[in-house]
């Protein structure tokens, strides 16, 4: 039996305080000493961690954490294991196949307390049934909002917690539930109440606590364009104190923002799920160590890291709703220290959310698409998505609705998931995701009204819509104060719309195959004046714009410092016929040999990557089209293409280096442009 002295000793010998902030303890005691199922909606910075760390401490058996925040968990587990004694581990995918294994086998031994995992991993048979195997007295469900469909966040993935917490309950029928929200309104909190409360047993007890933050200052700047943002941010970001962390709705975003910060001599760093799991680590750990002043991120950073001392949170771009304001902006100031929260408003921004709402809404031949497709046999969902064509995100919550609603059944093929039809009739009811848009719709509309300024309050409206019946105007915020931006940024407007028509844009690395960070020397999303000429003439037999030519020259050189290239290669191509040109321009600059036929087609790919509908389509459509031509090379070798899109094409021709002429020397890609497929259709979008 847990006694309360022992919350007390505790938390002071294995945690370091001498006493709990405000509503810890009661929300301690009601996990341990009271009904055991607890929902906590506090603000962020309220210390949420600490309700199931020290339970972690004094139960006998395993605290399961599962959590979406992967930066959550590479943070705590440093924390829990070398700070505070606590055994801890994580089982997600930006950890290698090894390092997931010697979780499991610690979790299974019974060597760790803390096990977290992504919600993804519960989606597996045997996955779950392991998690479910294991001596678990805690479940914790970070996050939570992700569970409803109300929320601003949810995850079809979310849903198979519910039913591991019903098989966790049948086999240990003392299992305690905490479920853990810096926003959810009353809709989520009864939605989230309803599942994971146990059926027939006393209410989940819910613990709310005020949204105000007194020591943030909230404001909204008006601004047109990215070039206009960029220009704010170059003016602002000197400014503030740091750290900060500038939020953008995309990950090229993210490098168009930290490219321009870089280039202005500020030291910034780009983050987003888009990186490899090595360099996400690298970033996360120079950015908790003070290392890196402001970060350029999507939502992938931010929203589990333990950083209190974070001074400002800058929004480019309109987030989708009130409530992932609050919480995105709520990490700034979470030790107390006055912070401020400034979002960016462009209305042309609600494109941006409109296309992730489209996105995620499954139509009724989505649903007829995916049960044609596994017909005749089961497949896994990558499979799904070549055969079907659709938007990976449609694909992930299409299959997750048929499963729930027992149309499609999961099951374990040599130890890969795969998906098949059940015996069941009928048609699926899409009721759910008809009312979803419209609230979606409505929060959108919602967050573009705070970008406005139709409100009285800035902080009172985040609170209002979190459902703080108390909440007043703050006092502090633009609107209560009646400021506007004191930031000239008209000069500097028209220096940034010229760096953004004439900046390189990074290529990703890539660890298989091994493919150094490189280059698109024209960026689609910008589709400047020679953006458009070059893809005018790509096809032709004209020479390649001055303009370009002399950027070529320029970027070649600056790669020639970084790299001692022996070669520059070219990705074998059946209609740019600017190739040669291109190729002895880069050659030419670097002063090595030019290796036109170096990779060639083994077969020509059945159909364009413009003809094709998501990228694991274009991936499959150029898998081993590629061989060997004439020509060897033993040094770094510079890997030319006309563009870039889903990065498949320049794989390939990597791994034929790689594995065919047994290079072990750097790849560095260099393309002239750069495009974004559009994915569940045809063509691109920039």
């Amino acid at each position: 039996m847990i006694e309360q002295a022992e919350l007390d000793r505790v938390l002071l010998e294995r945690f370091g305080f001498s006493e709990f902030r405000p509503g810890q303890r009661r929300s301690v005691e009601e996990l341990l000493l009271g009904s055991g199922s607890l929902l906590c909606i506090q603000p962020t910075g309220y210390g949420k961690s600490l309700l199931y760390q020290l339970p972690a401490a004094l139960l006998d058996g395993i605290t399961l954490v599962v959590s979406p925040l992967l930066a959550l968990m590479r943070d705590q587990l440093q924390h829990l294991n070398d700070r505070f004694g606590l055994a801890a581990a994580s089982i997600n995918s930006d950890q290698s196949e090894e390092e997931n294994d010697a979780a499991k086998a610690a979790a299974a031994q019974g060597r760790v307390r803390l096990l977290f995992v992504s919600p993804e991993h519960l989606d597996h048979v045997d996955r779950f049934e392991a998690l479910a195997a294991l001596p678990i007295r805690l479940l914790v469900v970070d996050e939570a909002h992700c569970i409803s469909t109300w929320g601003h966040d949810f995850r079809p993935a979310y849903r198979q917690i519910v039913h591991l917490l019903r098989a966790l309950q049948e086999r240990h029928p003392s299992l305690r539930v905490l479920g853990l929200t810096a926003t959810a309104d009353e809709r989520v909190e009864e939605d989230i109440r309803a599942q994971l409360q146990r059926p027939g047993a006393t209410p989940l007890v819910v613990h709310r606590s005020s949204m105000d933050r007194p020591n943030l200052s909230l404001a909204v700047v008006g601004l047109h364009g990215m070039a206009s943002k960029l220009a704010y941010l170059a003016q602002i970001v000197p400014r503030l104190p740091s750290p900060g962390i500038v939020y953008c709705a995309t990950r090229e975003r993210t490098e168009l923002v930290a490219g321009y910060l870089q280039a202005r001599g500020l030291e910034a760093a780009a983050y987003h799920a888009g990186l490899e799991p090595e360099r996400k680590r690298e970033l996360q750990g120079s950015f908790l160590h003070g290392d890196c002043p402001v970060i350029a991120a999507t939502n992938a950073l931010g929203m589990g890291i333990d950083k209190s001392d974070l001074r400002y949170v800058i929004h480019v771009d309109v987030p989708g709703s009130v409530t992932a304001y609050y919480q995105e902006v709520g990490r700034a100031g979470r030790d107390g220290r006055p912070a401020r929260g400034i979002l960016l408003y462009d209305p042309e921004d609600r494109r941006i959310q409109e296309h992730f709402i489209d996105s995620a809404q499954p139509q009724p031949q989505d649903f007829a698409a995916i049960v044609e497709a596994i017909e005749h046999e089961p497949l896994g969902l990558t499979a799904i998505k070549v055969r079907t064509g659709l938007h990976p995100t449609r694909v992930t919550v299409v299959v997750a609705e048929l499963v729930e609603q027992g149309f499609v059944r999961k099951q374990s093929a040599g130890g890969k998931q795969v998906y098949g039809l059940t015996q069941k009739t009928g048609s699926p009811d899409l009721g759910r995701y008809r009312t979803q848009q419209a609230v979606r719709m409505r929060d959108l509309e919602e967050m573009q009204a705070y970008g406005r300024g139709e409100a009285d309050c800035l902080m009172a409206t985040l609170r209002r819509a979190l459902g703080d019946r108390e909440a007043a105007v703050c006092g502090r915020c633009s609107l209560c104060r009646g400021q506007q931006s004191s930031v000239d940024i008209e000069a500097a407007t028209a220096e940034a719309q010229r760096w953004l028509e004439s900046r390189p844009s990074p290529i990703a690395a890539s660890a298989r195959p091994e493919v150094a960070e490189g280059l698109a020397l024209l960026d689609g999303e910008i589709a400047g004046p020679l953006f458009r000429k070059f893809f005018q003439g790509r096809e032709t037999a004209e020479p390649l714009p001055p303009a370009l030519a002399e950027l070529l020259r320029t970027q070649v050189r600056a790669l020639g410092e970084r790299f001692e290239f022996a070669a520059v290669a070219a990705v074998p191509s059946r209609d740019w016929r600017q190739r040669e040109e291109a190729l002895q321009i880069a050659a030419q600059t670097l002063g090595v040999p030019a290796l036109p036929e170096l990779v060639v087609w083994r077969e020509e790919p059945g159909a364009r990557q413009s003809e094709l509908r998501n990228n694991d389509q274009r991936r499959e459509n150029v898998e081993n089209t590629m061989k060997l031509g004439s020509g060897s090379v033993r040094g770094e070798v510079l890997l030319l293409d006309d563009f870039i899109g889903s990065g498949a094409t320049i794989k390939e021709a990597a791994r034929v280096l790689r594995k065919d002429a047994k290079l072990k020397a750097a790849i560095v890609p260099l393309t002239l442009a750069r495009v974004r497929w559009k994915l569940g259709s045809a063509g691109r979008i920039h």
